[in-house]
């Protein structure tokens, strides 16, 4: 149940757009009754005012014709009878009572015979009705009239003032009985409102049903969205667990391969994992820093893939015979021209692995990188290497880097035909074939790190410490 109403919070959450519209809907069913009592029935009893004013200001002067006279002192007189002429059209015109005032708001006639000779001393008397404007009210059943008196129905008080020549000389109050309209207009606002309430309810009603809807459906595609975030999730682990599984089995094929390749030489594992290393570290030196920089960033796991094709840079000796190659002696022309087709050997079988690739994935694997080390690491810079005379940068990148690592780790090493060389002579060598047979870019990059290699043991190439496994990271990333 918790976990539900967790998942019910993260929809809404992640669909606000729904409470907005519910809280719209509910503002609209409640809203529209209340505009029916503040709005409309506001509206409706000012105009009923309006009316019952315009309707009294007619009445009141017709009356003044008829029962008032202005006397030479401009003041009001009241001709004979009035009392029951003004009772009898009161019953007619649907009026609750009458009153008529002089101009000083003393009462000269009323329909209520106590009310005569009393003042009116409210200021709404003096201020407006007395400046010849007219003043009304609409006092509901059981409220007291501007004149304190309570009233026993709904009226309209309305004061029409009397003027003679714009001088105010008088004033008539008159009571309209309003309870039947006041009784119809309530019926129909309450109508009015219950209508437009119901309406509301059913519109808020087909709002909720559509915005439940809409959330099962939103929760139900966000339950489904994590469940299928889960199973990609699980399957990206197992998907890297099995590259990586993969990747490892390629990784020991690959150097089982190259340690058959050069079985004749027992030092053989040494010198394949001192050529990937030396091969790693003067490709990760040129990714930093050098012309090549920005050339090997845009090729994606350059400096891996690199080390890993360099060690197949020999693999073409399985086609050489043994004795050749373990000859103590220097090698005769023919066998050195016989030696020199562990190149073209070795580049044709793995184009011909690499073709296959593409055909299947469409893209080069690191096969590419392996044949052109095979096929030229043995070209110099300046055209006299072989299988092909090839120079300067028509020479594959990885086969310049191979060479250099290649050239380094054999004079270093003990071979049947030499002695090891030291370090610093290897150096002096390397820097006076510069140009000739070493490209002096990868030369600059191998002299920035020439350092780590001074080791005068058979182990002088690092075999990746984890101070340089953090760097080689940190340039992959770059």
């Amino acid at each position: 149940m918790k976990n539900k109403r967790t998942d019910i919070l993260k929809t809404l959450k992640r669909h606000p757009e729904i409470i907005l519209l519910l809280f719209i809907g509910i503002i609209t069913t409640i809203a529209y009754p209340l505009r029916s009592f503040y709005v409309v029935l506001p509206f409706f009893s000012e105009k009923l005012l309006n009316y019952s004013e315009e309707e009294a200001e007619k009445t009141a002067n017709y009356w003044a014709s008829k029962f008032v006279t202005i006397s030479s002192e401009n003041t009001i007189e009241l001709r004979h009878g009035v009392d029951n002429m003004v009772k009898n059209l009161a019953v007619e015109f649907g009026l609750e009572k009458v009153k008529i005032f002089d101009k000083k708001g003393k009462i000269l006639y009323s329909t209520d015979a106590e009310d005569i000779n009393e003042i009116n001393t409210h200021d709404y008397f003096h201020l407006i009705v007395a400046n010849g404007n007219n003043f009304s009210k609409i006092v509901t059943k059981d409220k007291q009239t501007l004149e304190g008196r309570t009233v026993s129905r709904d009226v309209a008080e309305i004061y029409i003032p009397i003027l003679n020549e714009g001088k105010f000389i008088g004033a008539f109050e008159l009571y309209y009985d309003l309870t039947a309209r006041k009784d119809e207009l309530d019926n129909l606002l309450i109508k009015e409102a219950l209508i437009g309430a119901l309406i509301s309810l059913l519109i808020f009603t087909i709002v909720f049903s559509v915005l439940i809807k809409a959330w099962n459906i939103s929760y139900k595609n966000d339950l489904t969205e994590e469940k299928i975030r889960l199973i990609n999730m699980n399957l990206e682990k197992l998907v890297d667990k099995k590259t990586h599984e993969i990747r490892v089995t390629q990784e020991v094929s690959i150097q089982s391969l190259a340690i058959l390749a050069e079985s004749y030489d027992p030092d053989t594992g040494l010198h394949l994992k001192r050529i990937q290393n030396l091969t790693h570290i003067i490709a990760s030196r040129l990714k930093e820093k050098g012309p090549y920089a920005s050339y090997l960033a845009t090729k994606e796991n350059y400096v891996n893939e690199i080390a890993l094709a360099s060690i197949l840079h020999d693999i073409g000796k399985t086609s050489i015979p043994v004795e050749i190659l373990s000859k103590p002696a220097k090698l005769t022309e023919e066998e050195f021209e016989t030696v020199k087709q562990h190149t073209t050997v070795a580049g044709n079988i793995l184009n011909l692995g690499n073709e296959t690739f593409i055909k299947e994935f469409g893209k080069d694997s690191y096969l590419a990188l392996a044949a052109d080390i095979a096929l030229y690491h043995h070209e110099k810079w300046d055209g006299t290497g072989y299988p092909h005379g090839t120079s300067g940068e028509n020479i594959p990148l990885s086969a310049r880097i191979v060479a250099l690592a290649d050239v380094y780790d054999a004079l270093r090493s003990k071979r049947p035909y030499k002695t090891p060389w030291t370090h610093e002579r290897t150096i002096e060598l390397i820097k006076a074939e510069t140009g000739k047979h070493f490209d002096p870019v990868v030369v600059a990059a191998f002299m920035d790190v020439e350092h780590l290699f001074k080791d005068e043991s058979i182990e002088f190439c690092p075999i990746t410490p984890p101070y340089l496994q953090a760097r080689f990271r940190l340039i992959e990333d770059q």
